[in-house]
């Protein structure tokens, strides 16, 4: 059995709600998309990453191997080293030279060196450039 409903007429209340001073206008469509359109400094930094999504892939592989690095798919444009940190996903040679590079010594660090050095009763012997140097700690 079909059970056809039919619509109730409502044109007596639309002709009261005109009457009363009201105004029937077109409706306005107000779901409109907003489409994302090509950004293009995202596809030139995308293009700068090729192969990204393998290189995660590799990456957490190696996470769960437990491994502290891992050789991505494409090298180091830099440096053209094949390893990268699994924890910080830097090129390991890159990172080196940064840390390298940075690095100054403290008076923290020289003071913990001396106190190796004291209670080892050690003294160290290097060459800078072409002369010898002792380094040692002394009573003063």
């Amino acid at each position: 059995m079909i059970n056809n409903q039919i619509k109730p007429d409502y044109s007596t209340d639309v002709a009261s709600f005109v009457k009363n001073g009201c105004v029937i206008a077109l409706a306005v469509n107000t779901n409109k998309t907003n489409f994302n359109y090509c950004n293009a400094d995202t596809t030139v930094k995308s293009a700068e990453r090729p192969n990204s999504h393998q290189n995660h892939i590799l990456r957490t592989r190696a996470e769960k191997q437990g491994l502290k690095s891992y050789k991505p798919v494409a090298s180091c444009r830099s440096c053209g080293t094949a390893d990268r940190s699994v924890k910080s996903n830097i090129c390991l040679e890159c990172d080196r030279r940064r840390a390298r590079a940075k690095t100054e010594m403290s008076a923290k660090n020289l003071e913990a060196i001396g106190h190796y050095l004291l209670s080892k009763d050690k003294s160290v012997k290097f060459t800078s450039g072409s002369k010898k140097y002792v380094l040692k700690v002394e009573v003063a």
